[in-house]
C-alpha cells in the first residue's frame, strides 16, 4: 500500500524532486490545475473518480486546498489528509511523528505543535525542581537550567519624559522583554530621576527592572524604589554597598572603576572577578550573577572576551551569568538579526541566564524582537541536543531556506525584454503622497495633498489596504501614478517588518 499525493502543474516537478527519497511509498498524480490554491474538494473527486485507487491506504491533498478533506474520504472510503502548503515542506510527512489535519496544512499544524512543545517544555521547568541551583526574580527563575531572559535597556533614561519611557517599555515588552533595564547617564547624579522612573515603570508595566549605574546613591535610591536587579557591583564599589538588602539581584562585573582598573586579558578578568564574587558572598548576596563583560568584535575583541566567558564558567560551574549582546550589535556595520541569532546560541551554550541588550541606533532597531526568536530557537535546539534548525522559531526574516521556485510550462517563445526605464513624470489631478513609517507603533502613514493643498492622513499597516482605501476614495486617474502608490506602501509594509528605515523614493540598497 502507498500514499497517492496530489499537486497541480506548477508544483509537479520540484514535488516529485523532494519526493525522491520516498518514491517507493509514494506515488504524484498531477491535476489538471496550475494553482492548487485553487482546487476544491469537488475539483479533486470529479479526477479521482475515474482512477483505480485500491492501492492506496491515503491520501494527501495540497495544504492550499480549500476546505477540508471530509467529503473526499466520505466519497472514497480513504483516509484523506492536507499536505503541506509548499512542496519544499512535503518531506515532514513522513519526517515527523505527526497525526495529519483534515482542515489545518502540515506545516502549520508542526509550527503550532512546535509552540505548543516549548510552553510544555517551560512550565515543566517550572514546575520542576532542575539539577543546578536557581533564584527567583520577580516570576522568573535566574539558572543555566533555564532559558535566557531578555532584558532590554531604555539607554540614558534620566534624559527622556516619563511617557517617553512607558512608551519604549511596552515597546520592548511586545517583542519579548520580560524585564526593563533603566540606564543611568555616566558621571551624572540622577538618582532622584532614576527613582520616579523605576517606580513608573514598575507600577504602569509591571515587569522587572534593573538600574544600570555604577554610583552608589543612584543604586541605593533605585533600590528604595523596586529596582529588582543591581547592574552593576566591582571590586570598587561592591564595600559601599554593603547594607543593600541581601534579596535583591546583583551583577559581578570584573572592574574596579573607583582605581581605573580593567583588566585586559582572560585570565587578569577571571582572577578579579572570581575575588568580587567572592567578596559578595562574604557580605551576604544570595542572588547574584556574574557578568564577564562581552566586548566588540575585532577591537577590542569579541573572541578574547568569549574567552573570559568561558574560563569563568568552567571555575564557576552553576553561577548564573549576564551577557551584552548590545554590546556586539551594535558596534558592527551589519544586520542584527543574524547577529542577534548567533549570539543567542552562544548564550545558551555557555549556560547565560540574562542577555541584555538595547535598540539604541537605527541598525539595532528589533533586535529584542530578534533575541527572544533567538532564545527560543537556540535554547529548544540545546533541549533536544540538535543543531538550531527545522525547528517552530527561526530568524530567517530576510532570506529564505524552503524553495518556492515552481516550474512554469509552455511559456511564449518570444519574451518582452524591459532595459530602459522612463522617469518622466505626470502630476495627477487628484493630488499626490507623502509616505513614511513609524516603528515603535508599527503603522504606515499617508499624507494625501490635493492639488489645492487640503490634506488628509491615513493610516495602517497593510499595503494592500491602504492602497485599495484610496483607490475607493480618492480615484485616482493616472496609471502610472497608481503603479508609483502599490510600489511605495509595499516597500514601507516591507521595511516595517524588517525593522529598517523607509525613504519614499529611495531604493531599499540605498537605505544605510
Amino acid at each position: 500500500m502507498s500514499i497517492l499525493i496530489l499537486t497541480g502543474t506548477m508544483a509537479y516537478d520540484i514535488l516529485k524532486e523532494y519526493l525522491q527519497p520516498f518514491e517507493e511509498s509514494v506515488q504524484i498524480l498531477e491535476l489538471p490545475l496550475s494553482i492548487a490554491a485553487f482546487m476544491t474538494p469537488e475539483f479533486i473527486l470529479q479526477h479521482l473518480k475515474m482512477i483505480d485507487l485500491t492501492a492506496f491506504q491515503s491520501i494527501i491533498v495540497p495544504g492550499f486546498m480549500q476546505g477540508s478533506t471530509q467529503l473526499i474520504e466520505d466519497t472514497l472510503k480513504i483516509p484523506t489528509y492536507k499536505g503541506p502548503r509548499y512542496a519544499s515542506d512535503i518531506p515532514i510527512i513522513f519526517q515527523k511523528s505527526i497525526q495529519l489535519s483534515k482542515t489545518i496544512p502540515a506545516d502549520k499544524l508542526i509550527l503550532t505543535k512546535g509552540i505548543e512543545e516549548y510552553k510544555d517544555i517551560l512550565a515543566n521547568l517550572y514546575q520542576s525542581f532542575p539539577p543546578h541551583p536557581f533564584f527567583p526574580l520577580s516570576t522568573y527563575r535566574i539558572g543555566i537550567d533555564y532559558p535566557p531572559l531578555i532584558l532590554a535597556e531604555i539607554v540614558d533614561a534620566p534624559k527622556l519624559s516619563i511617557s517617553k519611557i512607558l512608551s519604549m517599555g511596552k515597546y520592548f515588552i511586545n517583542n519579548g522583554a520580560q524585564m526593563l533595564d533603566i540606564g543611568a547617564i555616566v558621571g551624572q547624579n540622577n538618582a532622584q530621576k532614576l527613582k520616579i522612573i523605576i517606580e513608573e515603570v514598575k507600577s504602569t508595566l509591571g515587569v522587572p527592572v534593573s538600574i544600570d549605574s555604577m554610583d552608589p546613591e543612584e543604586i541605593e535610591v533605585a533600590i528604595e524604589a523596586g529596582a529588582d536587579l543591581i547592574l552593576s557591583l566591582d571590586a570598587g564599589n561592591i564595600h559601599e554597598l554593603k547594607n543593600i538588602p541581601k534579596d535583591r539581584a546583583i551583577t559581578i562585573i570584573p572592574t574596579n572603576i573607583h582605581e581605573g582598573i580593567f583588566p585586559k586579558t582572560p585570565e587578569a578578568r577571571v582572577k578579579l572577578l572570581n575575588q568580587t564574587l567572592l567578596d559578595a558572598k562574604r557580605l551576604g548576596f544570595k542572588k547574584i550573577l556574574a557578568d564577564p563583560l562581552l566586548e566588540s568584535p575585532i577591537s577590542p575583541g569579541l573572541t578574547k572576551s568569549l574567552e573570559t566567558f568561558i574560563q569563568c564558567r568552567k571555575g564557576n560551574p552553576d553561577l548564573p551569568f549576564l551577557f551584552g549582546a548590545g554590546n556586539v550589535s551594535e558596534i558592527i556595520d551589519a544586520d542584527s538579526i543574524g547577529i542577534n541569532g548567533l549570539l543567542a546560541c552562544i548564550a545558551v551554550e555557555l549556560g547565560v541566564s540574562v542577555i541584555l541588550t538595547t535598540e539604541y541606533s537605527n541598525k539595532t532597531r528589533k533586535s529584542i524582537d530578534e533575541l527572544s526568536y533567538g532564545v527560543r530557537l537556540a535554547f529548544l535546539a540545546d533541549y533536544k541536543k540538535r543543531p538550531p534548525v527545522s525547528l517552530p522559531f527561526h530568524l530567517l526574516r530576510a532570506k529564505n531556506k524552503k524553495r518556492y521556485d515552481y516550474t512554469f510550462k509552455d511559456l511564449p517563445p518570444s519574451p518582452i525584454s524591459v532595459t530602459d526605464l522612463d522617469e518622466s513624470f505626470i502630476p495627477d489631478p487628484n493630488g499626490y503622497f507623502k509616505i513614511w513609517i513609524d516603528h515603535e507603533m508599527q503603522l504606515i502613514h499617508i499624507l494625501h495633498y490635493t492639488n489645492s493643498h487640503d490634506c488628509q492622513l491615513i493610516q495602517g499597516n497593510s499595503a494592500e489596504a491602504l492602497g485599495k482605501k484610496i483607490l475607493s476614495e480618492i480615484h485616482l486617474q493616472d496609471p502610472t501614478h497608481i503603479l508609483y502608490l502599490g510600489r511605495e506602501l509595499e516597500r514601507a509594509e516591507i521595511a516595517l517588518f524588517l525593522g529598517k528605515d523607509y525613504v519614499q523614493d529611495v531604493k531599499f540598497a540605498e537605505v544605510v
